[in-house]
């Protein structure tokens, strides 16, 4: 088929979000297997709260009002989510490590403990890690990863590590939920 319209292709090499597929023990951007060797956290983008995918919606995120303040759980279907922007030595632009996957919020969880009583003063330099393996572990009755990073020091924030301009200082989601883009609402349409 002809994709007229431009990005209705399976495929998107323009998205911003990291993922890790447990079952194959990588990361992806979109459909596209990332490797890297290092990354880089901006602190200043991180959030905490409560996650779930719903059908027909897609994922929904209720965030704390401070991270790592653990806010109202919406209902017991949610589970505990992060989000946090990145740059990696593998890809050519920031990416938005965003989950409530177990497998990756251990891992955050874990890179937050290896740095986070150092991180005073440290400023403008950010916590960099090396990815060092994945492994498949048995949790119940089901499979799952454990993803090991080392940190290896604050480092200055690389060159190429500028947060797009439609992420800054915006809130998607309640974006979304007010129905605003750009200040207009749906009262501000003519029809």
């Amino acid at each position: 088929m002809v994709d007229i319209l431009g990005g209705m292709e399976s495929s998107d090499s323009t998205t911003s979000f990291l993922s890790f597929k447990a079952t194959e023990l990588k990361f992806y951007v979109g459909d596209e297997h990332v490797e890297f060797e290092y990354l880089q956290l901006d602190p200043a983008t991180f959030q905490s709260g409560w996650g779930i995918y719903n059908p027909t919606s897609g994922f929904e995120f209720v965030w704390d009002k401070t991270f790592g303040v653990v806010g109202d759980r919406p209902d017991e279907t949610y589970k505990r989510a992060m989000s946090a922007w990145l740059y990696t030595d593998g890809t050519d632009r920031p990416l938005l490590w965003q989950t409530f996957k177990y497998c990756e919020t251990s891992a955050f969880n874990k890179m937050l403990a290896a740095f986070w009583h150092e991180k005073d003063g440290t400023e403008p330099k950010l916590p960099t890690f090396q990815f060092v393996d994945a492994k498949s572990i048995q949790v119940g009755l089901g499979k799952t990863a454990e993803i090991n990073f080392e940190f290896v020091g604050f480092k200055p924030r690389s060159a190429e590590f500028i947060i797009p301009e439609w992420a800054e200082n915006v809130d998607v989601g309640e974006q979304a939920s007010q129905n605003t883009v750009d200040g207009l609402s749906d009262d501000d349409l003519p029809f």
